[in-house]
């Protein structure tokens, strides 16, 4: 958000007013989960683990925030988590599987995929479709645009309607994207950045 504030503020209308899924999970713990649990949203600390450095600015909007009890108190990065596991001698491979907390009810397979580029969009898409017609997608296949390495589309059709789909990997893909779209050369009904 903060790169189209920055750079394309004509576009300011692109971006989607949700929440991210870092920002909407955080809300539901801080605010829902705590009041079950008999907390204040003050007494609940809220730590996203995330692939994008991007979070750590995201995290720290004012708008996500009540007074200086932010919902996502702290973002450790992916690489941050790794340079931890690896400085405390811990390896992944030797810890012994264990069931997932579901301290806020079930999850979806769907949530798996989020941390991947394209991943918010393809799960919304998959539930989605599964929503209007009652059938699980097959495959969502983003193709490579010609001389865009980190800029995909797909057309996918959701019950009767036909979508287009563009996901760009970085900033820089990002800014070729926008171009695109604002130039009239792309049109895409959702885009992931």
């Amino acid at each position: 958000v903060k790169f189209i504030e920055q750079n394309y503020g004509d576009m300011l209308d692109v971006p989607s007013t949700a929440k991210s899924p870092m920002q909407m999970f955080a809300t539901v713990a801080k605010d829902i989960w705590a009041k079950e649990k008999g907390l204040k949203r003050n007494e609940v600390t809220s730590v996203a683990i995330m692939p994008c450095i991007a979070k750590k600015y995201e995290a720290s909007r004012p708008e996500f925030s009540r007074g200086l009890n932010y919902d996502v108190d702290y973002v450790i990065t992916t690489r941050e988590l790794i340079k931890i596991f690896q400085d405390s001698g811990i390896d992944l491979k030797e810890l012994e599987d264990e069931e997932i907390d579901q301290i806020l009810g079930e999850y979806t397979g769907a949530g798996v995929i989020f941390g991947r580029t394209g991943g918010v969009i393809e799960s919304a898409l998959r539930t989605a479709h599964e929503n209007m017609t009652g059938e699980q997608i097959d495959n969502v296949e983003f193709h490579s645009l010609r001389g865009f390495d980190g800029f995909r589309s797909c057309d996918v059709e959701v019950g009767d309607i036909k979508l287009r789909i563009g996901v760009a990997h970085g900033l820089e893909e990002a800014g070729k994207m926008l171009d695109k779209i604002r130039s009239g050369e792309e049109f895409f009904h959702a885009i992931e950045i």
